[in-house]
């Protein structure tokens, strides 16, 4: 490196300058007196290496200046990137796309117990895929920050379907009971649901069976679904 060549240069030039210095004296300890011509050449000599000293300062101060920026630069970039990585991390998580963990509720859903013993039941006493829907868009309203079914993961963009004695989620079939399990404020969530005017309410009204209780440190799955963008663009700043 150019510091490492500035600070040889420094080195050679000192041991130049003592030799000279050490010319006016003799091996005796004797003072050694120059004529006047060689006292103008070793004046000469010794001027032009200091000023090739002062130069190699100069360079050796220049090449420290510009590794200290190479550092403040490196650890810029380096917090740049840190950064970069944290909002995508964050919003790799808001998507649904890690698995994450947290306290919240879990609300069991089902049909009648008449339905499951042969008897005497109606439409209304079963769990439809637009049940589904109800509770989980509660649950949002309520402040859930992820939800799951039955182990599936739902994100903004998912949608349930009626397939016979199955409920298909994102396409995946799910049969009853239905657990559905919320991490969010839970506090929150477990008074919305107690309190407020709600669809899991309505399913207790028409007999279904509905079961709520709190959880802690759950864990709810990445989504492994294809997310679909078709229509919308980045609008162009």
């Amino acid at each position: 490196m150019r510091i490492n060549e500035a600070n040889i240069f420094l080195f050679i030039a000192t041991v130049i300058i003592g030799i000279l210095i050490s010319m006016n004296l003799n091996l005796s300890g004797k003072a050694k007196f120059l004529d006047l011509e060689q006292y103008q050449k070793a004046y000469k000599e010794r001027a032009k290496l200091q000023s090739q000293i002062s130069d190699l300062e100069q360079q050796q101060e220049e090449l420290n200046d510009k590794i200290n920026g190479y550092d403040r630069f490196s650890r810029d970039i380096d917090e740049v990137v840190a950064e970069m990585e944290k909002e995508l991390r964050y919003n790799e998580m808001a998507l649904g796309l890690t698995p994450v963990k947290g306290d919240g509720i879990k609300i069991t859903l089902d049909d009648s117990p008449e339905f499951k013993v042969g008897g005497k039941y109606t439409n209304s006493m079963l769990i439809h895929n637009s049940d589904i829907v109800k509770v989980i868009n509660d649950l949002r309203n309520a402040g859930a920050e992820a939800i799951m079914i039955n182990n599936q993961r739902v994100i903004y963009d998912s949608y349930a379907n009626c397939g016979g004695a199955t409920i298909e989620i994102d396409d995946v079939k799910l049969i009853s009971p239905f657990y559905i399990t919320a991490i969010g404020n839970q506090e929150v969530l477990d008074k919305f649901i107690e309190t407020q005017e709600n669809h899991v309410k309505t399913l207790i009204f028409r007999m279904c069976t509905v079961n709520i209780e709190l959880v802690y440190d759950v864990e709810i799955p990445a989504y492994n679904g294809k997310l679909d963008i078709n229509h919308m663009k980045e609008v162009a700043k």
